[in-house]
């Protein structure tokens, strides 16, 4: 992800500037999959960025979440016990800083309703089986690198989904304006670039306050 980023102290759209929250030695990824070929395979996917943990069922997935406290957890969507999408709704109704955690889903029917649902529960990402390797892993290095914010609404809790049309269909017709709900996925306080540590690189701006000459890649 690139952007150009308004600085409201001098009126100016700020130049890029390169930002990268991910450090390896300080990530911990959650993998749950029924399968054990498919956690080899996401764990040789994501080689690298992190200690990896593996879990088979649903309720597993939950426990090791709250143990752990993982960087980003990856999701089979049919998991036993708890499927992908009951995973994910009950981590987004956590405490302590574990509710902001990137959670990516993988699934081998990817229909329009199961991606909506997945979104709904909240996850970061949605990957369609069969998947490429670098398709996984850009994803995976994405939400680990540039957190992004979080939205609360009457009926949805989650990251500011990725695509704009899944934006506005999640958020409404509001999903492109500004959020006085929104959460920064940095500290994990109300989105302001004034109170974020990146200052003029805060990475909430492109989605609270677009403006016509910002660039933003998605």
């Amino acid at each position: 992800m690139t952007c150009r980023l308004h600085d409201p102290r001098s009126g100016r759209v700020s130049k890029s500037v390169p930002v990268n929250l991910h450090r390896p030695a300080n990530t911990t990824i959650l993998v749950a999959d029924e399968q054990a070929f498919s956690r080899r395979i996401v764990r040789s996917v994501l080689a690298g960025l992190g200690r990896v943990l593996e879990c088979r069922t649903g309720f597993d997935a939950v426990e090791a979440a709250e143990q752990q406290r993982p960087s980003l957890i990856v999701l089979g969507m049919n998991l036993s016990g708890l499927d992908g999408v009951e995973v994910t709704q009950l981590l987004r109704r956590a405490e302590g800083g574990l509710q902001y955690t990137p959670i990516i889903m993988i699934s081998g029917a990817p229909t329009r309703s199961s991606v909506l649902g997945a979104v709904t529960a909240g996850v970061h990402e949605y990957v369609a089986r069969p998947f490429s390797m670098k398709t996984l892993r850009t994803r995976a290095e994405s939400v680990l690198a540039m957190p992004r914010p979080f939205v609360r609404t009457r009926v949805y809790f989650g990251p500011v989904p990725r695509a704009k049309t899944v934006r506005r269909e999640v958020l409404g017709s509001g999903g492109g304006g500004s959020f006085a709900s929104m959460i920064c996925g940095v500290h994990h306080s109300r989105a302001d670039q004034m109170l974020c540590p990146l200052g003029v690189n805060c990475l909430c701006q492109a989605y609270i306050r677009p403006l016509d000459k910002d660039v933003v890649e998605l």
